[in-house]
């Protein structure tokens, strides 16, 4: 099996929505990512992506945490659920903010945060949008 397969039957776990932004996000990235690294060169191109990356890392633990939310019937538990993910996300995104600027001595903070807000804006902006296409 190859890592390609091998990612997608991965994917397979998470709820369809949650695969659909995730496919936009890493496809913003990617194209953030090579449009960066060849305007501004491969260390900016490398922090676009790190930023990008650290959200989508985010998203994805904290999906898990979410997608019980749809288990629950009870309003607090839903909340609970709910604020457990995004803290979950806040501190991933966190954590790999740090490290960046900790280990990569080569960091372009500008383009890490334009990678970090473009993956923001699309999580939150396609999540809007596939509920509204349901």
């Amino acid at each position: 099996m190859s890592d390609i397969d091998e990612i997608t039957e991965r994917m397979k776990r998470f709820p369809q929505i949650i695969q659909k932004m995730l496919s936009l996000q890493v496809k913003a990235a990617g194209i953030l990512t090579v449009l960066v690294a060849v305007v501004f060169g491969k260390h900016a191109g490398m922090s676009a992506l790190i930023g990008s990356v650290s959200v989508i890392f985010g998203v994805l633990l904290a999906s898990k945490i979410a997608h019980k939310t749809a288990l629950s019937k009870e309003p607090a538990a839903i909340i609970i659920n709910v604020l457990k993910a995004e803290a979950v996300k806040i501190f991933v995104v966190l954590v790999s903010l740090w490290s960046a600027f900790k280990f990569y001595t080569a960091l372009v903070p500008f383009a890490l945060i334009a990678g970090l807000v473009l993956s923001a804006i699309i999580s939150g902006a396609s999540i809007t949008k596939l509920n509204e296409d349901k």
